[in-house]
């Protein structure tokens, strides 16, 4: 299994004791809200007291993660998210590589005068903002990485037995939902790993329920509407385009979390190599892309949706009416395309 060089000097750092606030990003997915899980449950086994913070809610499937609420959500109380970012000594920063990401909490954790840890798995961190850096774009999810940091700890000794219950349950939760259930960008460390946590009595199949199956009836109706009257192929291109406005999101009750999972949908016809959902707020327009790897939807965010992400998985914004997400993301691609990648025949063998 993966070792992490670094992972000794953050031990080091980790048992000064010193006051810490873990911080997450915008939007929190699975692996975002598993990592900081994680990460807190480890600090509270060595009898630390550290913050988590995040700028906006959490999903209703992984509330289960956070039963007590100890997740402090910025959009939710600003003073006790700001305290705790001004009291912290330490800031463990998870699952993003730039602090924009954090949204309205950037500026405070940037001038804060604490040592700032980055354990992420994004490309391209901005390694000037931290004091430490452990990056690994091809590891599965950050909670993969965050586990093989631990493993890498002097005092745990790559013995996965020496984590609790709750960090591995955590750890193991970020790790199914960044790889759709072990479908994309596994690696061999993620089945040794998946292994370990199962030997552990970590129940997969109950995260799974969890995760996957205790979704909304107004949920799956949205997600019905949506491949019956939103989804368009263009089949000249390869791509797949859908719309949630936000009179979607009144009709069905649209809670934060609604959407996930509905990108990877359209990926099943074979002709569609990238998958775009555009969800409209009150403020921008929010972009998901994926691609069965031919295409970087990473390099196609940074260039034309003020995003980025990984190579099959990224997301962005728009600041434009709903009415023409469509048509612009179409020329998009088309311009992407055409100056980056040739579409394969069907005869040729699948990028590795």
């Amino acid at each position: 299994m993966t070792s992490i060089p670094l992972a000794p000097e953050l031990e080091k750092l980790l048992n000064e004791g010193r006051n810490t606030a873990i911080i997450s990003h915008f939007n929190p997915d699975g692996d975002a809200i598993g990592s900081t899980v994680g990460m807190l449950r480890y600090l509270r086994d060595k009898g630390q007291d550290p913050v988590p913070v995040i700028p906006s809610p959490i999903p209703s499937f992984l509330d289960f993660l956070d039963p007590e609420r100890e997740i402090v959500r910025y959009t939710e109380d600003e003073k006790k998210a700001k305290d705790a970012i001004r009291g912290a000594e330490l800031i463990i920063c998870l699952d993003f590589n730039s602090l924009k990401r954090t949204e309205w909490m950037a500026e405070l954790i940037g001038s804060s005068t604490a040592a700032k840890v980055l354990i992420d798995h994004h490309p391209n961190p901005d390694r000037e903002k931290f004091d430490l850096i452990i990056s690994r774009p091809d590891a599965s999810s950050t909670c993969e990485l965050l586990y093989l940091t631990l493993m890498s700890f002097p005092s745990i000794d790559a013995d996965p037995s020496r984590l609790s219950h709750g960090t591995l349950t955590a750890l193991a939760t970020g790790i199914i939902t960044d790889t759709n259930n072990f479908n994309n960008s596994i690696t061999p460390d993620t089945f040794i790993i998946a292994s370990d946590m199962l030997r552990l009595g970590v129940d997969f199949d109950t995260i799974n329920s969890l995760v996957f199956k205790r979704y909304s009836e107004s949920r799956m109706r949205l997600m019905g509407r949506l491949l019956t009257d939103s989804m368009a192929v263009d089949s000249r291109l390869g791509a797949s385009t859908m719309v949630i406005t936000l009179k979607d999101k009144e009709e069905f009750n649209f809670a934060d979390g609604d959407s996930e999972g509905f990108v990877n949908l359209p990926l099943m016809i074979r002709d569609v190599e990238v998958s775009a959902l555009f969800s409209e707020t009150q403020d921008y327009i929010r972009v998901s892309l994926r691609s069965k790897g031919h295409v970087s939807v990473n390099a196609l965010s940074s260039a034309y949706f003020n995003g980025g992400g990984h190579a099959r998985a990224a997301g962005g914004r728009l600041y434009m009416p709903v009415s023409q997400v469509r048509e612009y993301f179409l020329k998009s691609l088309e311009q992407f395309l055409q100056s980056n990648w040739e579409k394969p025949s069907e005869a040729a063998p699948e990028e590795k």
